[in-house]
């Protein structure tokens, strides 16, 4: 008979193998999804802590997101094409918010919460912004610009990352009208069970900065 002391024992060592294995699958993960921008870890990024202009921590949570897809617009306050863009992107959230989880990702530490609150009632933006102070969400999914914008699904898989549409051909550089709308495809067709046919563009934009 195993006696009180070895099965506690037992226990605290199965306890520590499970921890380790864990540690060593997600960092397996991370890995990969340095390799790659589509692999991409739920458990990992619903532990990142953001930021609510409220002064609140706030977490993607991916149990709690009611099966909905995710989608991230990286943004910056003080960026002229963020705010060029904050009609288009207002219109989406009427559009889609009711079956897509939309947050604006303000980067780093640059902006204070009254920035981030006066961006937000200056442009009418009505899906909350949430700022990444240390960029773990910034740097996990390789966010480089503002505007971009990233579409998940409800198991954190990437759908789409790029650009919102093709309005931008480089910086300084622009049409009258886009021809192509990326992100508002990728939005129909994801949300109908169809095939994304473009699923990643190269966003134009302010670099995002390493403050």
């Amino acid at each position: 008979m195993i006696s009180i002391g070895k099965r506690i024992k037992f226990r605290v060592n199965s306890f520590g193998i499970v921890t380790v294995i864990f540690f060593l699958l997600l960092a397996q993960s991370v890995a990969a999804q340095q390799k790659n921008d589509s692999v991409f870890n739920a458990v990992f990024i619903s532990k990142i802590a953001l930021n609510t202009t409220d002064g609140k921590s706030f977490y993607l949570n991916g149990e709690n997101n009611q099966n909905f897809q995710t989608l991230l617009i990286f943004l910056s306050p003080e960026c002229p094409l963020c705010k060029n863009y904050s009609p288009v992107l207002n219109d989406l959230y009427k559009q889609y918010s009711d079956r897509v989880n939309i947050y604006g990702i303000i980067p780093g530490k640059a902006y204070s919460a009254i920035d981030v609150k006066a961006f937000q009632k200056d442009y009418h933006i009505p899906f909350p912004l949430l700022t990444d102070s240390h960029k773990e969400l910034t740097q996990y999914l390789q966010a480089t610009v503002t505007p971009q914008v990233i579409l998940l699904d409800n198991k954190y898989r990437l759908l789409y990352k790029g650009a919102i549409d093709n309005r931008l051909q480089s910086l300084g550089k622009q049409r009258l009208k886009p021809t192509a709308f990326y992100l508002n495809d990728a939005l129909q067709a994801s949300l109908s069970n169809k095939i994304i046919t473009i699923k990643r563009t190269k966003a134009v934009g302010c670099i995002i900065n390493d403050y």
